[in-house]
């Protein structure tokens, strides 16, 4: 349940990863000129009300992907979960329902800031030639049909279930990462305990 949990997290946040905005204190200022083509091309990419339908339409495929891949993140998982909870079927079937409902509204309301921060990123990576390159690319049809598929991309069940088959190497390599971490930053000053904290 947790892996998938996480799984939903990461739909929401893959297609925003590149495009969230640096702090205040290291916005640079951007040419208007290429931002304004930029934002011709977000328009493209991320069309008005796109997560809200990436969330309705294909959240519940992705979440059927998940769980048809269960068994290869953790062996015996979906029939260990169904033994413990008879109704695990049912659950999920709601949990997909409600998340995909409310993961859409909470995207949409953050899709104008992403529109944002996806079009600065692109003014500051690619300059003026570069961009109308890709503005002349996506007024033809087959950029017309790659930009509506674009955000969608994230959320193949396709892509999703590779995601999920890498799952058994991401939790084998974890504990090795996390020595690896408390080696280097064993000179620093342990953390504070929360407050409340038994001693």
């Amino acid at each position: 349940m947790k892996a998938l949990i996480l799984a939903a997290s990461l739909l929401g946040a893959t297609p925003a990863l590149a495009q969230t905005p640096a702090a205040p204190a290291a916005v640079q200022p951007i040419d208007p000129a290429r931002l304004a083509l930029a934002e011709k091309s977000v328009a493209v990419l991320v069309p008005q009300g796109v997560y809200m339908r990436l969330m309705r339409q294909q959240f519940p495929a992705m979440m059927d992907a998940m769980l048809a891949n269960m068994e290869t993140a953790v062996p015996g998982g979906r029939a260990k979960a169904r033994a413990a909870d008879p109704a695990f079927d049912e659950r999920m079937r709601i949990m997909t329902r409600v998340m995909g409902e409310e993961l859409g509204q909470l995207m949409g309301r953050m899709e104008p800031s992403l529109r944002t921060g996806m079009a600065r990123a692109l003014a500051k990576r690619f300059d003026a030639r570069q961009l109308n390159d890709l503005n002349a690319f996506f007024a033809t049809p087959s950029g017309q049909a790659f930009g509506e598929q674009f955000i969608s991309l994230f959320a193949d069940p396709e892509i999703m279930g590779e995601m999920m088959k890498a799952m058994p190497m991401m939790l084998q390599e974890m504990p090795g990462i996390m020595k690896k971490v408390e080696a280097a930053t064993a000179h620093l000053p342990k953390p504070p305990k929360p407050k409340g904290e038994n001693e």
